[in-house]
């Protein structure tokens, strides 16, 4: 007889939502961001997917199927979305990392790494129980649980793009931003008192 994972629904079971997360960009050099980590809440992060391609392969005297063996492994480019706000240039000066609007205005400096690994906290809704903050300049609680992260490794900024300016418009500014990347791993939580995430 079938064994019934999920008899009564409750937060243990159900269903992770995905409207409450934060990105964390941690640079491989300080100088790519304007800050050592910065964290950030987003509109959407979408393109997280994987897929290895399939190498048929056929054998005499063994006709009647083709074998499937495993090839190589890509990573779709990320995209991260949000409304502009005042001061928040740090994806444009990423970018710069990587080309000159005019002569001699690159922001590259000569050996420096323009990567990042990035963390994608997915957060537990409704909260498990909040009664503190983290502290000055934070943007999760103290106690905030973290249900699931991904970690994206050695991404860098392949573009960035801003949403029309009509007048006639009723909406926000919104930066898209696209990364690419070399790989990513996932960390789920094993309970509502742990969070999921990654030792350094």
């Amino acid at each position: 007889m079938a064994t019934v994972k999920n008899p009564r629904s409750q937060l243990v079971t159900d269903p992770i939502r995905n409207f409450r997360f934060l990105v964390e960009f941690n640079p491989h050099d300080p100088d790519v961001l304007t800050v050592d980590t910065a964290t950030f809440g987003f509109t959407s992060v979408s393109g997280l997917s994987v897929t290895t391609d399939s190498i048929p392969y056929r054998e005499g005297g063994y006709n009647t199927t083709v074998h499937q063996i495993p090839g190589q492994t890509t990573f779709s480019p990320v995209t991260f979305q949000r409304g502009v706000i005042l001061n928040t240039d740090q994806n444009w000066e990423w970018m710069r990392q990587l080309f000159s609007t005019v002569q001699g205005g690159a922001k590259n400096v000569k050996g420096g790494s323009f990567r990042c690994d990035i963390d994608i906290k997915v957060l537990s809704h409704p909260i498990p129980g909040s009664s503190g903050f983290a502290g000055e300049g934070s943007q999760t609680s103290a106690d905030d649980h973290v249900v699931k992260t991904y970690r994206i490794y050695n991404a860098w900024v392949t573009s960035v793009a801003y949403s029309d300016l009509n007048a006639g418009d009723n909406a926000i500014l919104v930066e898209q931003t696209t990364v690419v990347h070399e790989g990513f791993d996932v960390s789920w939580a094993p309970d509502l008192e742990t969070s999921a995430g990654f030792s350094n």
